[in-house]
């Protein structure tokens, strides 16, 4: 691990960064998180609800409908000579629909609610630590590379034994050799 701070290398177990001081502690946790402290992952989404209940609200809610959606097109099939089962489709798919979603979140939907909503931890980390999607891109280029078949204009060439200082391993060879 690193330290946040000044990127010391640290173990896992440092308290404190040897170089800059900073705090460490819990940063093991806000890392393996994502970048998130674990208090935040574990608040629970407010609209998050088990697919049983889910399922209940839906097929409640299409019932009720059944109530002002019924009323309505009897009165369109009245009002303009529509075929009567108009009203019978509306009222099977309306309030009978209700019925069978209803029975089905009882019977085959888990009552466990989800884990978590990704939604709402990502609007948590956006607004702790900003926009992620911009820093996960590389910086725009800012130079251009030399094409591999560049060569130096002519008149630059040196040959290297004519280059200066010399080297230090150059004395130390021949110093050996005079001594031998």
């Amino acid at each position: 691990m690193y330290c946040p701070r000044c990127g010391q290398e640290l173990n896992e177990e440092t308290k404190f960064c040897s170089r800059c001081g900073f705090l460490m502690a819990g940063m093991l946790n806000v890392v393996g998180n994502g970048g998130l402290p674990k208090e935040i992952l574990d608040r629970k989404d407010p609209s998050a609800a088990s697919p049983r209940k889910k399922g209940l609200r839906q097929g409640g809610l299409m019932m009720l409908s059944s109530l002002i959606i019924i009323p309505i097109v009897a009165l369109l099939v009245e009002g303009f000579n529509l075929p009567e089962e108009i009203l019978a489709i509306t009222a099977i798919v309306t309030f009978w629909g209700g019925f069978l979603r209803i029975l089905y979140a009882l019977i085959f939907q888990s009552k466990v609610p989800t884990t978590q909503n990704l939604g709402f931890v990502e609007t948590i980390r956006q607004d702790l630590v900003g926009n992620t999607n911009s820093r996960q891109a590389l910086p725009p280029q800012k130079s251009y590379p030399i094409p591999a078949s560049y060569s130096p204009p002519a008149g630059n060439w040196q040959d290297t034994n004519e280059l200066q200082p010399t080297s230090i391993t150059e004395n130390t060879t021949k110093t050996l050799k005079r001594n031998l």
